[in-house]
């Protein structure tokens, strides 16, 4: 093929399928130029994940997710998923509604798999309990890998965490199941030959459920490297948020307990542990002290990020593996942000420019709170928007900044500022805007004492690819 003349080689190559020809760009230099000096690729760039929608937002009092959507002139993406309901007429199912993953326009959703862009989804069949010994010590979390310039087919991994732990409450006897946050407990007596184990073990049996065959499967995963510790030493981590991973050129990022990242190689079935690039961070004396910790990853314009905020500072590293190793490589660290500590935003007169929507039309009573904005009027341009505007009406207090997400194709974060306020901070202009509401200012009233937080946060990029794996 090196042979053959480029307006050849590029006649050759605009007669794959759009996804193939994506694909093709990945060959080497000659077939990247082909397809992009001819623009070969134009018809189909648009239906590929490369713009940032919205960013899914859940809370800690709701179990139905939020989408905090962008203002575009382009196609709309709807947060209604109530065609995701499982039965027919009155006889439906209903599932929760909140996210749990994303990855290149797909979401995870309880039992099933939605792409909201084209309202297509999939239904998941049940999940095989964790292959690990010992359910009062082991739980699992879901993520996906999917990637549609390469295939229309996508897994969901079913990665094994370790519970953390729960000293036995006096008042109740072992293995006397009681209820607490209305979720069944029993407590056990430890079993010291369990808590010494390494941790992750090696091989790491995951079940990983693939579109292409429709059912679950076990993959063994042989560690590269040392453990990251013990069950014991994974039990005392007692943070309780959401944890993320990353997909990125073939490979999962999970982050687990302790932080330490486990890079799966999907093509290999081989995983390493990944240190993080800060340990714990310490407390701030919030309402929540587990809370404080924010350490977290995503991706962004050059790969696998972690960033760390902790009250006014924010530091941000970059994953390098240029020289076969892996190693964390300071982006930024922002000794304090002075518009965000010095002013408060919790209450401004102006709901910002993108719209928060209830992720299904039925769970919210009044529509009018949601109505769509001129595109014309609110387009987000992340590089040429407006700061966040000084017009003097601000009232309430500042609690604390926490991280929402990563911009997927720009060094962007977003934050949300006391619990209710979502800004967008440029790393490398250190320029901050305000986006809107992350929550109702009336059921936030509603709420009295009750603390409200983000639990979990997705920055969507919508996917308009119709070949979705769908259920027969």
């Amino acid at each position: 093929m090196d042979l053959l003349p480029e307006d050849v080689l590029a006649d050759i190559l605009r007669r794959l399928a759009p996804r193939w020809l994506a694909t093709s760009r990945c060959v080497c230099r000659a077939w990247r130029a082909a397809v992009d000096k001819r623009g070969l690729l134009s018809a189909v760039a648009g239906l590929l994940p490369r713009s940032l929608a919205g960013i899914f937002i859940h809370h800690s009092d709701d179990w139905v997710t939020c989408f905090l959507r962008r203002p575009s002139a382009g196609p709309i993406v709807s947060a209604d998923l109530d065609y995701t309901f499982s039965g027919d007429g009155d006889n439906k199912v209903e599932y929760s509604f909140e996210v749990s993953d994303h990855c290149n326009g797909l979401v995870l959703l309880q039992g099933r798999v939605v792409n909201p862009a084209t309202r297509q989804w999939a239904r998941l069949p049940p999940r095989p309990p964790p292959p690990c010994t010992g359910p009062e010590y082991f739980y699992v979390d879901g993520y996906l890998a999917y990637d549609p310039t390469v295939s229309p087919h996508y897994e969901v991994f079913s990665i094994p965490r370790v519970r953390r732990r729960r000293e036995p409450d006096p008042r109740y006897k072992l293995d006397e199941q009681i209820t607490w946050d209305e979720s069944p407990i029993t407590y056990k007596k430890l079993d010291p030959a369990l808590e010494e184990l390494e941790w992750p073990p090696s091989p790491c049996v995951i079940h990983v459920f693939s579109s292409r065959t429709g059912t679950w499967q076990e993959r063994s995963f042989l560690r590269e490297g040392a453990a990251a510790g013990t069950v014991s030493q994974m039990r005392i981590d007692t943070f309780i948020g959401h944890r993320y991973a990353v997909y990125w050129r073939g490979a999962l990022y999970v982050q687990c307990q302790t932080d330490f990242i486990m890079r799966l190689s999907l093509s290999s079935e081989k995983y390493q542990l990944i240190q993080p690039p800060a340990a714990f961070a310490e407390p701030c004396h919030s309402f929540d002290e587990n809370y404080a910790r924010r350490l977290s990853i995503g991706k962004s314009e050059k790969g696998v990020y972690s960033v760390l905020v902790d009250q006014s500072r924010i530091k941000v590293w970059i994953l390098d593996d240029s020289d076969g190793q892996f190693k964390w490589v300071s982006k930024q660290l922002v000794d304090h942000l002075p518009e965000l500590q010095e002013k408060s935003y919790y209450q401004l007169e102006s709901h910002g420019s993108w719209l928060l929507q209830p992720i299904t039309s039925h769970c919210y009573t009044d529509p009018e709170e949601f109505v769509e904005a001129a595109p014309e009027q609110f387009e987000w341009d992340s590089d040429n928007d407006d700061l966040l505007p000084d017009n003097g009406n601000r009232t309430g207090y500042k609690a604390f900044i926490t991280f929402i997400g990563f911009h997927p194709y720009k060094e962007v974060i977003f934050l949300n500022d006391s619990l209710v306020r979502v800004l967008a901070y440029h790393l490398n202009s250190s320029k901050i805007q305000d986006l809107g509401y992350v929550y109702p200012e009336d059921e936030l009233y509603d709420l009295g004492n009750q603390v409200v937080r983000v639990d979990a946060s997705f920055p969507y990029t919508p996917c308009w690819m119709r070949d979705f794996p769908q259920n027969d």
